[in-house]
């Protein structure tokens, strides 16, 4: 526990003295404070071929990838990536990997959750986001803006609540008798694409919100 809460590390040491800090801290803390006149230590080191410090150091570092990545990135800004051997940058890529997708990802995409849950619920906020981060296909809508003779402005937003999962061509579309530089919502086929199943959206969309921003005047 006193290894542990110890307030008087000195993190910046840790950092640019290179590999293995915490166990070399870990040393000069377990010298300080649990002294060993008779040499268990040594002794427990030779019987064991190096096996028992070893297995801590290695131990440690392990639980320490942050600094592994940080020395190493700067050892990498310092020489490239060309100073590094294939097992030191096997190693890199891998605790990139354990920090960044293993540990970090699960709890940046919690906290994130949980954020949006509460906003959402209680708040009435972020809806947009959440609605997105679910994946849901269905529930779509779109803005569409059409400019009156008079210069006002028409707003229409339209939605579909079921978007199909599969298409197919239209046969109608190919079929269907077309003007030169006829656009394609004045015509009666205007997609080329049809459902495969279920309700096409064209005859589900629906105007879900409409408002008209009147033209101003010019200023003079």
């Amino acid at each position: 526990m006193l290894l542990v809460f110890n307030p008087n590390i000195d993190y910046h040491a840790l950092l640019i003295k290179g590999y293995h800090t915490l166990y070399e801290w870990y040393q000069a803390m377990e010298s300080e404070h649990f002294p060993d006149p008779t040499g268990l230590r040594a002794r427990m080191e030779k019987w064991t071929f190096g096996l028992y410090p070893a297995c801590i150091k290695y131990l440690m570092s392990a639980f320490d990838v942050p600094e592994l990545m940080a020395v190493t990135r700067s050892n990498i800004c310092k020489g490239g990536m060309e100073s590094l051997s294939r097992g030191s940058a096997i190693i890199y890529y891998a605790s990139v990997f354990l920090y960044f997708w293993v540990l970090s990802t699960p709890v940046v995409s919690l906290v994130f959750g949980s954020y949006l849950y509460i906003c959402v619920n209680w708040l009435r906020l972020h809806f947009d986001e959440a609605f997105s981060s679910l994946r849901i296909a269905n529930y779509k809508a779109f803005t569409r803006f059409h400019i009156t003779t008079s210069g006002d402005l028409e707003v229409f937003t339209l939605a579909v609540d079921k978007v199909p999962k599969s298409w197919k061509l239209d046969p109608d579309w190919d079929a269907e008798i077309r003007q030169p530089r006829q656009l394609s919502h004045q015509r009666r086929f205007p997609s080329k694409w049809k459902a495969a199943s279920g309700t096409d959206p064209v005859n589900s969309v629906r105007v879900v919100d409409h408002f008209v921003i009147k033209r101003t005047k010019a200023v003079q």
